[in-house]
């Protein structure tokens, strides 16, 4: 499907006045960011821990928990974390764990089964804590839509503290206190917190009362970084701090279990950034949930045995392989069904007992593949679940609330959600597939549904130098709202062209005086390029090294024929 070549709006003269110090690319892209003030330009590039963080109290019910978890502490109570089974909610679950043992709790934790138990709060995992002596729960990444489930808890004798980021429904849970920056009436200036984060901002408050631990805390951001890179949210703001700092602390991490995970995944320490986490650390966390238990994650997380963190590893890397050819044949089976151009606004497919762990997956790659909201459902023995992944144009949650009637449980945000519908019968699922439809239809009707590139601005090659790359460089982390920047060079020609990799997947093009560029995993299909074309060509920057010798390394996103 040929992509939408997207370019900014060039910046207006009166900003390139107001900072006539910013060589003009990085004042583009300062703009593209919507970073205008002097104030909001130096707290983006200059991320500072000790001004740029919230204080944890500006939650409204903070001061509450944190008397209920000294208590529960000076008690020696019970106290149960009940975490979700993806990255996020594991390194949430594990930041909270080891704050709790520092703190000398009475403490366990519980990740639910993907496939047996579902998404949140389930009635007879809350069954099993009570009967375990467990007096309170926290859950970490879900629980905010569990209105039920907290009920039963509370009938039982249990108290909940919801900590959480998702979106809330019209009714909150009777929970004794609730930590989420999104629901109705909350003070919390920074919405966009991932559920680690959150579980981060209580673990803030509970050692600001014990200073010892204040440098405990920041040892700590390894492990939020991970889960807020994993989770795919806003990297502006307090998350852009939480996460450029939680880089410097998993580049020495000394937890045996990352550091084992980041071996078994070729990576070494010292140079490890979002893209890392993003496609080769979080995937094998999560793989562990997806095709087994979620707890053995959380286990290589805790361990501090050094053989027990290898053998881990080793397992997860495995279980992360298999998911990587069970997703790639699914995905395959899904595309062959669609074909090449898609009529539907929404795509919504199922089979019977496709694995629970991996729709989210699938629909992912759907949307990255026709660049339009998909949902993935698994047709089962006792239920049909399903998980839906969407583009910024489609408010997913908002729009399977209009028809909530068919959910027995649902839940999510703008982009992702998941649901298990009332009613097991093919007749209902396809109403359900009816009327998703017919929503999509009406909200996506005037758009031109092919995926997109946003495009930073447009430059000539040689202003692309060493000294603009490490300005560059100044706009990482990377990730959410803050993209690696992609750049437009018009009108080049092709000196040279020749292909690379084990299999030639890989092309090497050489233009304009000798500059380098290599477009990866196209193989033949840039057959049709031969020397003396001009091409236009979308690029992002990058540095390579080989035998002690350093490059600019300019990475092909995408080209055309000039003029096509």
């Amino acid at each position: 499907m040929n992509k939408v070549w997207q370019i900014a709006p060039k910046i207006p003269d009166d900003f390139k006045n107001q900072f006539p110090e910013i060589q003009p690319i990085i004042l583009q892209l300062l703009w593209n960011r919507n970073l205008k003030t002097q104030k909001e330009i130096d707290e983006f590039l200059l991320p500072d821990y000790s001004q740029d963080l919230h204080s944890p109290f500006l939650f409204k019910e903070m001061e509450k928990i944190r008397k209920r978890i000294f208590s529960a502490l000076a008690k020696k109570e019970q106290i149960t974390i009940y975490g979700d089974y993806d990255t996020d909610g594991v390194c949430g679950t594990a930041l909270l764990y080891l704050s709790f043992k520092k703190l000398e709790g009475q403490v366990d934790y519980y990740i639910p089964d993907r496939e047996k138990e579902g998404y949140g709060l389930n009635s007879e995992a809350i069954k099993i804590m009570a009967k375990n002596g467990t007096k309170l729960i926290v859950t970490i990444d879900c629980g905010i839509t569990n209105e039920k489930e907290i009920d039963l808890a509370n009938d039982l004798g249990l108290e909940v503290i919801i900590t959480d980021h998702h979106t809330p429904l019209e009714i909150l849970p009777k929970a004794f206190a609730i930590l989420n920056p999104k629901i109705k009436g909350e003070n919390y200036p920074f919405k966009d917190l991932s559920g680690t984060g959150v579980a981060f901002k209580l673990v803030q408050a509970l050692l600001n009362q014990v200073s010892m631990l204040k440098t405990f805390e920041k040892w700590l951001l390894d492990l939020v970084a991970i889960g807020t890179v994993a989770d795919l949210v806003n990297l502006k703001g307090e998350n852009r701090t939480l996460v450029k700092y939680g880089l410097i602390v998993l580049n020495k991490t000394s937890r045996l279990g990352l550091r084992a995970l980041i071996k078994e995944a070729n990576l070494s320490l010292g140079n490890l950034d979002t893209w890392n986490i993003n496609y080769q650390i979080a995937p094998r966390l999560n793989a562990a949930g997806r095709m087994d238990q979620a707890v053995t994650s959380l286990r290589l997380l805790l361990t501090e045995n050094q053989k027990e963190a290898e053998n881990l590893a080793k397992n997860i890397n495995q279980i992360n392989t298999e998911r990587q050819k069970l997703v790639d044949k699914i995905f395959q089976e899904c595309k062959n069904k669609i074909g090449l151009e898609p009529r539907e606004k929404i795509l919504v497919l199922w089979q019977e007992n496709w694995p629970v762990g991996i729709l989210g997956l699938i629909a992912s790659k759907l949307v990255d593949e026709y660049f339009r909201p998909a949902i993935a459902l698994s047709i089962r023995k006792n239920d049909i679940k399903g998980v839906g992944r969407s583009i910024e144009e489609f408010n997913l949650i908002e729009s399977l609330k209009e028809i909530n009637y068919f959910f027995s449980h649902y839940g999510g945000h703008f982009g992702a959600a998941g649901f298990t519908l009332k009613k097991k019968e093919i007749s209902f699922l396809e109403k359900f597939n009816q009327e998703i439809k017919k929503i999509a239809e009406e909200k996506l009707k005037d758009l031109d549904l092919r995926p997109k590139i946003f495009i930073e601005t447009e430059v000539n090659l040689p202003e692309i130098t060493w000294l603009l790359y490490e300005e560059i460089r100044k706009f990482e982390p990377f990730g959410e709202n803050n993209p690696q920047p992609i750049f437009l060079a018009r009108d080049l020609i092709i000196e040279e062209i020749s292909n690379l990799g084990k299999d030639g997947q890989h092309t090497k093009i050489i233009v304009n005086g000798g500059r380098k560029m290599i477009y990866f995993g196209v193989g033949n299909k840039s057959s049709y390029l031969k020397r003396g074309d001009k091409i236009d060509v979308l690029f992002e920057l990058g540095e390579n090294e080989w035998d002690g010798m350093k490059e600019l390394e300019f990475r092909i996103i995408d080209l055309k024929l000039s003029h096509e």
